[in-house]
């Protein structure tokens, strides 16, 4: 199998010949080119050396899925009157929300008229002519409430949600719909293989059960609707302890939007997971990106990712990745060594 081929068989919930790695690393190649982090996302975007930081850190590392552009989060916030502020050699972030005024209207975004997103679609039609046919397409994009959140604040929405309910319906909706005109935008552009749903701020554990319910669960299935029209699989991936006794029961919810993908955030018992999702949802996840990813040592790295991939065997539904998103200033060197420990790993050693 090829890495492609290798990705989408555990997303079907069947045996791969090796464990698949997808890293979602999003800002990490650009310390593989060296291209500043405001000569590339800053602007009207650059896509061809996104598209060269995408496919210079596959030609290091391998990957069986990659997303197809240097992603971050917030890419619709200029158009929409917000600010990001672009560090020299650090990970874009948003500094004021385009929707703080809760007067602000929610206008309709032609993405064809907007060069940003002109741009980002034209990295990923770039990666997928290079390595598309060895290596998964995946759209990283984020969750209803993340991504409402990056529109509106958090502190804001949280407020409305508790004084506004009818208001925070609206910004929650409308970032969904905004999700969902990226993903059909990026895939007419592009040939894609999976919609990932990066949901940072869906985690039950910061704005609530009833908040995930109401808001994450309906909006999510519009997203996987979005993505089964185009014939992808979809990933979702909220933080939280997804695995303790108050939360595992929306694990039901989730698995009933129709998602084919889990990604477990960093604290969750995969072990309780894996017994829970059995044969219904394939799972995504692996070592803390935070911790032992960071700082190592090497061994510690290659006794945890070992430990995920035994527990996983033989990998049918399992896609081995960190705890979350990977961005500048992770070592390269730990990331290239848990690479090669999972390389490593045989069926005959297991």
């Amino acid at each position: 199998m090829n890495g492609r081929e290798r990705f989408l068989t555990a997303l079907r919930r069947d045996v791969p010949d090796a464990p698949p790695v997808f890293l979602r690393d999003l800002t990490l190649a650009l310390d593989e080119t060296g291209y500043s982090t405001p000569e590339v996302c800053s602007g009207q975007y650059d896509a061809e050396k996104s598209a060269d930081s995408v496919i210079a850190l596959h030609r290091r590392l391998g990957q069986d899925a990659m997303v197809g552009c240097v992603h971050y989060v917030g890419m619709e916030v200029e158009t929409l009157g917000g600010k990001v502020r672009f560090p020299e050699n650090g990970i874009p972030s948003v500094i004021e929300h385009p929707f703080q005024d809760p007067g602000s209207e929610l206008p309709d975004l032609d993405l064809e008229r907007v060069p940003t997103f002109q741009n980002v679609a034209n990295s990923y039609r770039l990666v997928s002519e290079a390595i598309g046919s060895e290596t998964a397409m995946v759209c990283n994009l984020e969750g209803p409430i993340t991504k409402a959140a990056l529109l509106r604040g958090m502190e804001n929405l949280a407020l409305d949600m508790y004084q506004d309910p009818t208001l925070a319906s609206a910004y929650v909706s409308y970032a969904t719909r905004l999700a969902k005109d990226y993903l059909e935008f990026v895939g007419k552009k592009s040939r894609l293989d999976c919609c990932f749903v990066a949901a940072a701020s869906d985690n039950p554990d910061i704005f609530g059960q009833e908040a995930f319910l109401k808001h994450s669960v309906p909006n999510l299935a519009r997203i996987r609707e979005a993505s089964r029209t185009l014939g992808l699989p979809t990933v979702f991936h909220p933080h939280g302890d997804l695995s303790s006794e108050g939360n595992r029961p929306l694990i039901e919810n989730m698995i009933g939007t129709g998602v084919e993908g889990f990604q477990f955030a960093e604290g969750n018992d995969h072990c309780a997971l894996k017994e829970q999702c059995a044969d219904r949802i394939a799972l995504l996840g692996g070592i803390d990106a935070f911790t032992t990813l960071l700082l190592g040592p090497p061994e510690r790295i290659e006794r945890e990712t070992r430990a995920f991939i035994n527990d996983f065997h033989p990998w049918d539904g399992y896609v081995f990745m960190c705890s979350c998103s990977l961005h500048r200033g992770m070592p390269m060197g730990n990331v290239e060594h848990m690479v090669r420990t999972v390389r490593g790993i045989t069926k005959k050693e297991i």
